[in-house]
């Protein structure tokens, strides 16, 4: 038993591997510069096509900016060639989140993002086919940008053109979080305000949703890459799951014994991570609503009293490499850490490396970067390339059938099929086997 647990921590620590890429130097050179002050960097954003990041900054003046840097290949190894400022967006206050969104006709292969289900297909247009209006603003092409700022304005530009498209102004505090569908052109924003809204860009931005059923403020939230899901995480341990064709209340997880700052789905949208100050990683399954696995970032585990205080190892970033194999994750104890999803018992992550005053992660769409954020205004560009493989065929069969069935995956218990197979189709072959980091 213990060779066939060494023999698969050898394996797993193989395919999940970190390194820091070649033109990370010169992004450093330039985000350091005398351009710019130090800055929190909360939140970074890779487009779609996985060519453009946006980074908050603030300059030696003082004006709070988005520095959209592009590169056609973040894997070049010359230093200057293929990476330069695409664009310099200046804002009236301080930025605490970035989303870009970009209408995509989705198609049903693999390696593309599956169409949308039907039900929240019809629900959209059945909204839209309401509203005689001529809309003012086409954003069914082009890529844009959106970003939540302190004084509770959510600006969004076209890339392509650098024109300031919209200003959102329904919040009343910072906006810290926001999220786009994949190819809807939706975008749900959270504030300190305690609200979440949300807005149809292809109807000039209209604002037709507000959730206000909390006094605290709310962290972040998440659309599922199928967009049935919408994830709100925050403080007192706030995880909560809504259907977006009816916005009912699907699932409040319990589990957390501090804030929660971050969360993320996997591809099929049959998981969800939620990342937390009590020093954990929780994996749910959205389907049953069950705790499937945790991940430990402190040995010993605090005591509750303990983990719901300081203790020095709050993880502040989740995010899900491209076939849901690895999550990575960002902690206060100043490191990073990759670790696979399926792994044996007490063993320690697949890659850890220190990251001085690190805040943040975010994965590059076609699952070869990651850009890690600090404290200090640095955004550091690593390789995951050993994440990048494909899946087994079983575990394809699985992700196709999931990300297909949509809001109805949780009638996948009463398909006429083995135990087995269905337990494997909901992740419960990953439920007992507990990973802890060290």
């Amino acid at each position: 038993c213990f060779i066939n647990n060494l023999q698969l921590l050898m394996t797993n620590q193989s395919l999940a591997t970190s390194n820091v890429l070649p033109l990370n130097d010169s992004l450093q050179n330039y985000l350091t510069s005398s351009t710019f002050l130090p800055n929190n960097v909360w939140k970074t954003s890779f487009s779609p096509c996985s060519h453009y990041l946006a980074i908050p900054k603030q300059d030696i003046y003082g004006i709070d900016c988005i520095i959209v840097i592009y590169c056609p290949n973040w894997h070049a190894t010359s230093k200057t060639d293929e990476l330069y400022v695409h664009e310099k967006f200046v804002c009236s206050s301080s930025v605490w989140s970035l989303a870009f969104g970009q209408r995509i006709i989705k198609t049903d292969s693999f390696d593309q993002n599956i169409s949308l289900p039907l039900t929240r297909r019809e629900l959209l247009g059945r909204r839209r086919s309401t509203l005689s209006v001529n809309n003012r603003f086409d954003f069914t092409k082009n890529l844009f940008l959106a970003a939540g700022l302190a004084d509770g304005k959510i600006n969004i530009w076209n890339v392509d053109n650098a024109e300031l498209i919209l200003v959102l102004t329904d919040h009343k505090s910072a906006v810290c979080g926001l999220a786009f569908t994949p190819c809807t052109m939706q975008l749900a924003s959270c504030s300190h305000d305690t609200k979440i809204k949300l807005w149809d860009l292809l109807d000039d931005g209209n604002m037709y949703k507000t959730l206000d059923e909390w006094t605290h403020v709310i962290n972040t939230v998440k659309w599922s890459p199928d967009e049935t899901l919408l994830c709100a995480v925050g403080p007192y341990e706030l995880v909560v799951l809504y259907d977006t064709a009816t916005w009912e209340e699907i699932w409040k997880f319990e589990g957390h014994l501090h804030s929660v700052a971050d969360c993320d789905f996997s591809s099929d949208s049959a998981l969800l991570a939620t990342a937390s100050f009590d020093t954990r990683i929780l994996l749910w399954s959205t389907i049953t609503g069950e705790l499937l696995k945790e991940f430990i970032h402190k040995i010993p585990i605090p005591l509750q009293i303990y983990a719901g205080g300081d203790n020095g190892a709050f993880v502040r970033s989740v995010v899900f490499t491209k076939y849901n194999q690895i999550i990575i994750s960002t902690c206060d104890d100043n490191h990073v850490r990759l670790f696979p999803i399926e792994s044996a018992r007490l063993t320690e992550p697949s890659f850890k490396q220190s990251q001085n005053n690190v805040l943040c992660v975010t994965s590059a769409p076609d699952g070869k970067t990651m850009g890690i954020g600090t404290r200090n205004g640095e955004v550091h560009l690593w390789s995951i390339l050993s994440t990048y493989k494909l899946p087994s065929l079983k575990s394809f069969c699985r992700i196709t059938i999931n990300s297909h069935a949509g809001i109805k995956r949780k009638e996948i218990v009463n398909l006429s099929l083995s135990n087995c197979l269905i337990n494997y189709l909901l992740y419960k072959d990953i439920k007992s086997k507990q990973m802890y980091i060290v």
